[in-house]
C-alpha cells in the first residue's frame, strides 16, 4: 500500500522524503527506502543525469540554508562539495552542533584536563558518532607556544588522548599531535580565530568529522569543517 501512495507523489516530494528520512534515521536509511519501488530507487540512487541534477539542486539548497542559519562564513563551506544525500545528512547533523561554530576544545594552561565548559561539545561528538557509524573523528592536538620543545609533541598528544578516552568507540578516533608547530604559525597571524589562544601560550584540540562513502576507486571523503591551510603548509604531524 505504501508503494501505491509513493507512486502518486511528485519527484521532488520523493526526494525530500528520502532526504529527511536519512536525516532523522541515519545516512543508510534512505537506501533501504529506495528499495520500496523502482521509481524511488531511481531518484535516490540515480543512474541518469536528470535524477542526479534533481538531487544536486536539493543539496545546494539545503547547504545554503544551513550555512545561512548558522551564520557561517562562506569561506568555511565554499570549497566543500556535497554529492550525495548521505553527505548532506552528515553535514546537516554537524551544522546542528556547536562544533560547527567553533571546532576547538581549549585547555587550561599546562593542563590535559577537559574543562567542564567543554562537556557540551563532547556530548555532540558522541551523538554524531552514535548516529553515523561511517563517521570517524580526527583530533588535531596542539600545545601552547611557550611549551618546551622536549615535551611539546607528547603533551599535545596527551591532550588529544584525554578527549579520545571519553568518546564512544575509540577505534573510530584518531589523535594527531602537532606540538607547537601550528600554534607558532597561528600566533603570528592577525586574523586566525585561534590567534589569541596561541599567543596566550595555551593549547587546544580541533575536532574534525571524517565521512567516507563508496568503495575502491569511487570512495569520497569529506572533512567537517574543512581544514585550514596552515595544515597543508606544515610538515607531517605525529600520530
Amino acid at each position: 500500500m505504501m508503494t501505491v501512495y509513493l507512486l502518486q507523489l511528485h519527484d521532488d516530494a520523493l526526494i525530500n522524503i528520502g532526504e529527511y528520512t536519512g536525516k532523522i534515521y541515519g545516512p543508510e536509511t534512505y537506501t533501504r527506502l529506495g528499495q520500496t519501488c523502482k521509481r524511488m530507487k531511481r531518484l535516490l540512487l540515480p543512474d541518469d543525469d536528470a535524477s542526479s541534477q534533481t538531487i544536486q539542486n536539493i543539496i545546494r539548497s539545503r547547504k545554503a540554508y544551513c550555512t545561512a542559519q548558522r551564520s557561517m562564513s562562506l569561506e568555511t563551506t565554499q570549497d566543500l562539495t556535497l554529492k550525495s544525500l548521505k553527505e548532506l545528512a552528515v553535514f546537516e547533523a554537524w551544522c546542528d552542533t556547536p562544533l560547527c561554530d567553533d571546532n576547538r576544545i581549549p585547555f587550561p594552561f599546562a593542563s590535559v584536563d577537559i574543562d567542564e565548559s567543554m562537556h557540551d561539545k563532547i556530548y555532540y561528538i558522541m551523538k554524531i558518532m552514535q548516529r553515523y557509524r561511517s563517521v570517524t573523528v580526527q583530533l588535531d592536538s596542539h600545545c601552547g607556544t611557550i611549551a618546551p620543545n622536549s615535551v611539546a609533541f607528547s603533551f599535545s598528544m596527551s591532550r588529544g588522548q584525554s578527549i579520545k578516552d571519553v568518546l564512544y568507540d575509540q577505534t573510530r578516533v584518531e589523535v594527531i599531535g602537532w606540538g607547537k608547530r601550528i600554534a607558532n604559525k597561528v600566533a603570528r597571524s592577525d586574523n586566525h580565530a585561534f590567534g589569541e589562544l596561541a599567543r596566550e601560550g595555551r593549547g587546544w584540540v580541533e575536532v574534525y568529522f571524517v565521512f567516507s562513502d563508496g568503495g575502491g576507486d569511487t570512495t569520497r571523503t569529506i572533512i567537517l569543517p574543512p581544514r585550514h591551510e596552515f595544515y597543508d603548509r606544515s610538515a607531517t604531524a605525529d600520530r
